[in-house]
């Protein structure tokens, strides 16, 4: 499987993580990891 990365500006702490992780599970977007600034997809997004 192909992992995609995604960089994000101006996440600078967990609380920017935890917002991201928010709306990826909202949106039904699969992913690996979410980091500082990056996340790894490990689907297709539409």
């Amino acid at each position: 499987m192909r992992m995609t990365t995604l960089y994000i500006k101006n996440m600078v702490c967990d609380r920017c993580k935890a917002a991201v992780r928010g709306e990826l599970d909202k949106n039904q977007i699969p992913y690996a990891s979410v980091a500082l600034g990056e996340v790894e997809l490990s689907g297709p997004v539409d």
